[in-house]
């Protein structure tokens, strides 16, 4: 029987292309919704190749909330390859 090392309840995977502006009230309201359950979670933001300061802030959000993960593509792969690349980071069941 296959034995899964599930580190979390649930996993939040976003897929990320210059939305500097949306962020930091995504991840305020994220937490929001979260934080009062007894849920253990983490909040995984793939950063498709932004041309914006998002992987900026996003360092900054996950420096400051240890729940917060985020993976940087170099260059615009495309939603599919986020998603697959959150899908492969996340940890919960």
């Amino acid at each position: 029987m296959e034995q899964n090392n599930f580190s979390c309840d649930i996993s939040i995977f976003i897929p990320v292309y210059n939305e500097e502006d949306n962020l930091i009230l995504l991840q305020e309201r994220i937490t929001a919704a979260l934080s009062p359950t007894n849920y253990s979670y983490e909040v995984i933001y793939v950063d498709d190749g932004s041309k914006d300061k998002s992987y900026s802030i996003l360092a900054e959000i996950a420096e400051k909330n240890p729940n917060v993960k985020v993976i940087k593509f170099r260059r615009n792969h495309g939603q599919t390859a986020a998603m697959s690349a959150g899908i492969d980071a996340a940890t919960g069941r």
